[in-house]
């Protein structure tokens, strides 16, 4: 006899985000694609154009800190709001917000491939920005889920999925990925 279990929404996003971040199930969490990348790798720009994994790492961190942000007004919150959603619902949000936040730098500089510290410093930073992230989601229950913040939750998801993707990318096509995670 089989064993029903019972999950809440907010334990698959947990879940989710533990994938994400550092447990490993059939695609790599970012622990993973990032284990072993050194300032100079980390720096390097890929031959045709685009973002070394340096930028793309502060993009992360920019947008993991800012649902950190989202996550813990919510919960300090005593009732579920009225309001329209300021964020967006689960499919976009509102053009004046979503421009704005559009419009900040979230990569910064390519990275110096000399600077041992700093790219230490960002990966330090990613670290606590992780732990910030999973105890801000065991605060939330279902119960504080409105539409802005389930449209946020999947959309992070989805976005450090891609982006962990794109790392891992880079990192093959500049030789840096070990040969036994091939």
């Amino acid at each position: 006899m089989r064993k029903q279990m019972s999950l809440e929404l907010m334990d698959i996003f947990r879940m989710e985000f533990d994938f994400i971040w550092n447990t490993e199930t059939w695609f790599l969490p970012l622990e993973s694609a990032l284990k072993g990348l050194n300032s100079k790798d980390a720096s390097w720009q890929p031959p045709e154009g685009g973002n070394t994994i340096w930028q793309t790492v502060n993009h992360l961190n920019y947008y993991n800190a800012l649902l950190v942000r989202q996550i813990n007004d919510t919960t300090s919150k005593k009732e579920a709001s009225d309001n329209k959603a300021t964020f967006g619902d689960i499919g976009e949000p509102p053009n004046s917000k979503w421009e704005a936040i559009l419009s900040e730098n979230t990569f910064g500089d390519s990275g110096d491939p000399t600077d041992f510290e700093k790219w230490k410093a960002v990966l330090s930073e990613t670290h606590l920005i992780c732990e910030d992230l999973r105890k801000s989601l065991a605060q939330v229950n279902d119960g504080q889920l409105d539409e802005e913040l389930v449209g946020g939750l999947a959309r992070q998801i989805l976005h450090n999925v891609y982006h962990i993707g794109q790392i891992v990318l880079i990192r093959k096509q500049q030789g840096s990925w070990p040969k036994e995670r091939e």
